[in-house]
């Protein structure tokens, strides 16, 4: 009689006293046990893993280019845990920008000066390395921020013009004054937010004629970093840029204008994250990443970068696991929102050859699924490859302890 002629409860009966490592002989061994093993043993420990969970299918799953097997989360996993992974630098421009990034499974899009630009996610690398489509208007201003949601791209300009572009048409409009400086945009369905260095607008979209035209709705006296409308568009969600009485957190209803001054003791925010519609990250300029919870109006747990720098931007895996990146040296965090107090581990990119060796750059924007991280830093974008099954181990979870 062989192995695979038992059923499949003789077989997790004999599998419970295999160890990790014999378990995987066994996956190679055979397609049949491969599967028994995967379903069944591995999917139960891979539910509640940093950045390859699968519980309650979070977003990370959508930018996934393809459906990773149980077994490989396990060890993609464990890559970002110890820090091992292949480090590429992609689309290098001498002059310094503060690019923007939006992952997707199957496409890129970065910005670079007045242009967007789309790379196609295929073959055996994490990007092609031709751009595969370049979104820009006739305006030449640099883009300083963007969003995209299904086939509909929002984005702005420095100089307060702002462009959508859909599956239709692409229609730019001027939407703040030209000595303004357009910080962030967002939308939801037909509301669009714009905010610069002087105030933040609402804007209700509407189409005639097969042409589309924003009407300005509100007005807020407030100068945003960054900012999120709610899904179903009731919230505006905004850090301001400075606030000196340490209250830079703000909600506004969108409808009726009603403004809440939320408990977050922090001056300056950055960026701005919702996990759901009570539980918001901030990155701050303070060294901290909060989480703040509007049941209590407190922030419930506050993280501190271990080289005290500021945190520039975020990315949520939509479960557990958060990345921030540092101002200096293009570092990146990694932290469990169900370890308070602690970074899990720190990836340092390669210094540059050449002339720019010995400058360091910010993390301007951060973007990830399971197996990739994509960093974007002054001069390139850097991407990390998490998939790999021979690279050197930078495992820097335990640097502060060996130091004091």
């Amino acid at each position: 009689m062989k192995l695979i002629d038992l059923n499949i409860d003789c077989l997790l009966r004999i599998f419970k006293y295999l160890s990790e490592r014999e378990l995987i002989i066994l996956c190679e061994a055979n397609n049949y046990l491969k599967a028994v093993i995967d379903q069944n043993i591995f999917y139960a420990l891979t539910k509640d893993l940093l950045l390859c969970g699968h519980r309650n299918k979070p977003c990370v799953e959508l930018r996934n280019p393809t459906q990773l097997s149980y077994l490989r989360r396990l060890q993609i996993s464990r890559n970002w845990l110890k820090g091992v992974y292949v480090e590429r630098h992609y689309y290098h421009h001498a002059q310094m920008f503060a690019s923007k990034l939006w992952l997707e499974s199957d496409a890129l899009y970065i910005t670079h000066a007045n242009y967007l630009r789309k790379y196609r996610r295929a073959g055996p690398e994490a990007l092609q390395r031709r751009y595969e489509e370049e979104i820009s208007t006739p305006t030449l201003s640099d883009i300083s921020d963007f969003v995209k949601k299904q086939d509909t791209i929002f984005a702005g300009r420095v100089c307060g013009t702002c462009f959508v572009k859909d599956a239709e048409d692409i229609t730019e409009q001027q939407m703040h004054h030209a000595k303004e400086y357009l910080y962030c945009v967002d939308f939801v369905d037909d509301v669009y937010a714009t905010s610069t260095d002087n105030c933040c607008k609402l804007w209700k979209r509407s189409k005639e004629f097969g042409l589309s035209h924003f009407d300005l709705f509100m007005r807020l006296e407030h100068s945003f970093k960054s900012m999120k409308l709610s899904d179903d568009g009731q919230w505006l969600y905004g850090g301001l840029y400075t606030d000196t009485g340490r209250k830079a957190l703000r909600a506004i209803h969108v409808e009726s204008g009603e403004e809440l001054v939320l408990n977050s003791n922090t001056i300056s925010i950055y960026d701005l994250k919702l996990k759901d519609y009570q539980v918001i990250f901030t990155a701050n300029f303070d060294t901290t990443f909060r989480m703040f919870d509007r049941r209590t109006d407190r922030d419930v747990s506050i993280w501190e970068d271990p080289f005290d720098s500021s945190i520039y931007c975020l990315e949520y895996d939509g479960l557990y696991a958060v990345l921030c990146g540092a101002k200096h040296h293009s570092r990146v965090n990694l932290y469990d929102i169900r370890v308070p107090g602690k970074y899990i581990q720190l990836y340092f990119p390669g210094r540059n050859t050449g002339r720019q060796q010995y400058r360091t750059s910010p993390v301007y924007s951060l973007a990830c699924d399971s197996q990739y991280m994509f960093v974007a830093t002054d001069h390139n974008l850097r991407v990390f490859d998490f998939g790999t099954n021979y690279a050197t181990e930078r495992d820097y979870s335990d640097f502060l302890d060996s130091i004091r």
